[in-house]
């Protein structure tokens, strides 16, 4: 697409205490190779040209902490570390207003602080489809689904087995136009806490979102196996 590039702020999301580690600490502290998943997912945000601004939304108790470790790193584009919620909406929200205390932007992603592999290619691809498509209102990174999925009722009972091929696993970041994000998130708290993802609260107002072919790499480190698996692809990806 011809014209100016478009700007673009991420908010990272990682006030979650990712239990299911079972390491002692939430899983975005958790050692990858010696170093944070949320350090990894920070420097490989930062490395990318099209990302203009990062704001991080951390537990409130780690805020301080947060702040000097990226200081001392030298994470450039991170202009603010806020106090997240208590849900992962409600650290989006506190996110999007820390930025919007700063500045606007074209465009406003939303990332989850254990996904460390993302690739600047990822994001490129993302942008460019928000860049070339006006009638979009954003895109989510997403993979197709190849695994059959089954509807359940509450006792386990099978009610529906929907067709994989229009089924897709949902990643981050998901891109939008900035006044598009913030007024979805302009929305009661009750209702942010009922959203399952950035793009259900768009899609709840109308608004039209895309898939952008993701990786199968860029997934979040919720478990052990997803450790190794990260560290794996990260031995794979120096070699």
């Amino acid at each position: 697409m011809d014209g100016p590039r478009s700007s673009l702020a991420i908010v990272v999301a990682a006030a979650g205490l990712g239990v299911r580690l079972e390491s002692g600490l939430p899983k975005q502290y958790v050692p990858l190779l010696g170093i944070p998943v949320l350090q990894r997912t920070l420097s490989a945000l930062s490395s990318c040209p099209r990302v203009d601004a990062i704001v991080v939304a951390v537990n409130d108790q780690d805020v301080e902490y947060c702040r000097e470790e990226i200081r001392m790193e030298r994470i450039g584009k991170v202009v603010r570390v806020t106090s997240g919620g208590d849900e992962r909406a409600l650290s989006v929200r506190n996110g999007l207003r820390a930025l919007a205390e700063i500045g606007t932007w074209d465009l406003v992603g939303v990332h989850d602080g254990a996904r460390p592999l993302i690739t600047c290619e990822e994001i490129e691809r993302a942008t460019a489809a928000l860049e070339n498509d006006p009638s979009l209102d954003g895109v989510v990174l997403a993979v197709p689904s190849t695994d059959t999925m089954k509807i359940v009722d509450h006792t386990g009972l099978i009610i529906g087995t929907p067709d994989r091929r229009t089924l897709w696993r949902a990643q981050t970041p998901q891109i939008f136009r900035w006044e598009v994000l913030m007024e979805a998130y302009d929305v009661p708290e009750e209702v942010l806490l009922g959203a399952t993802d950035d793009s259900s609260l768009v899609e709840a107002r109308g608004g039209r979102v895309a898939v952008v072919a993701g990786s199968p790499e860029n997934f979040k480190v919720t478990d052990r196996v997803d450790l190794r698996h990260a560290e794996q692809i990260l031995a794979e990806r120096r070699a």
